[in-house]
């Protein structure tokens, strides 16, 4: 029988599904997203064999634990870059949430439960706060939160007296830092639920359409009636409220709140960004591949300490992924304009 032959004898049905299948699967793989994950199954193959404790049950544990701090942050940071806009701040908001929240535990013997809502308070105002001095004074918001990450800073460490706050009283608030749901953390799952939740209004709202527009082109969107200053501070208040949910879970971590804090949180929310798919010029986006983004530079992180390398490789490695992921969106960039043009 020739080739011919028997794809005559295969059933249209099957044949119409393969179809669909085969390119299905090529839109899938051509995709960022898809490319980062892949990487991420590398990495992680490499570091099992190099290190014996990278697929036991508790390292893994404790990656869950990380990435959900980092994601809640980095949900928010992508809708900021989709927007076309960054926010440098998210490290400071954070600590000066704890802090808050840590104080009004230790001190002013308030229930965690209740404390966590003044948390989340905190990083809402603080990230309209943002938002608002930004379109007050005509400045991108990498400018303005230039000088608030160094406000909020200080304001925290006046509050805290550039000491750690320790020794908070029992509640059941910390089963959600050290508590899981079978083999995954409380901490992940709560993670994941915003994650699902942000994804569905990243794809489906009004609210995102209109970031990705201004982040694509600021007058078209003006144009189109696109309240431009109205979104910048919402989505900058959505930003903060990200970091101070974090800050809570934060607490429910490790029970305590130190004035270094939250250092070096933006970086690692950028990356997660920006290597998830996720271009710094901004007016595309993508939840889903910042989760993968988060993942990727957590894996790595937690590889290069098992294999006993100094901090110094963890910080280094966040901004070689950073500059790697940029220059490929640009090549990028330049392949589609040489093809349109």
């Amino acid at each position: 029988m020739t080739k011919s032959e028997e794809t005559t004898n295969v059933p249209p049905g099957f044949r119409m599904l393969a179809q669909r299948l085969a390119s299905l699967s090529r839109r899938v793989i051509g995709t960022q997203e898809t490319a980062v994950l892949l990487g991420l199954v590398a990495v992680g193959a490499v570091f099992s064999v190099a290190t014996p404790f990278f697929l036991t049950p508790f390292n893994l544990f404790q990656i869950a634990r990380q990435m959900a701090l980092l994601g809640v942050i980095s949900i928010g940071m992508t809708f900021v870059i989709a927007a076309g806009e960054i926010d440098i701040s998210v490290g400071s908001i954070y600590n000066l949430a704890a802090a808050v929240m840590g104080l009004l535990i230790a001190q002013g013997n308030v229930d965690p439960w209740q404390a966590s809502l003044a948390a989340l308070a905190v990083g809402l105002v603080a990230g309209a706060l943002n938002g608002s001095l930004s379109v007050l004074l005509g400045l991108p918001t990498l400018i303005v939160t230039l000088g608030t990450i160094s406000l909020f800073r200080g304001i925290t460490i006046m509050l805290i007296g550039g000491l750690s706050i320790g020794n908070l009283p029992d509640s059941s608030f910390y089963r959600l830092g050290s508590d899981s749901l079978g083999p995954v953390p409380y901490m992940a799952i709560i993670a994941l639920i915003i994650v699902g939740a942000a994804a569905w209004l990243f794809h489906s709202s009004v609210f995102a359409k209109q970031l990705l527009a201004i982040g694509s082109n600021v007058e078209a969107a003006k144009r189109a009636g696109v309240r431009i200053k109205a979104r910048k501070i919402q989505v900058m208040a959505m930003n903060g409220l990200m970091c101070g949910i974090a800050a809570a879970m934060g607490i429910a971590y490790l029970r305590s709140v130190s004035p270094q804090s939250g250092v070096g949180f933006e970086l690692s929310a950028i990356a997660a960004t920006v290597v998830g798919g996720t271009p710094l010029q901004g007016g595309v986006g993508t939840v889903w591949g910042t989760l993968v983004g988060i993942a990727l530079i957590k894996v790595i992180q937690n590889g290069l300490i098992l294999m006993g390398l100094p901090v110094a490789w963890q910080v280094a490695s966040t901004g070689i992924m950073i500059i790697v992921a940029v220059a490929i969106q640009q090549l990028v960039r330049r392949r589609v304009a040489a093809v349109s043009a």
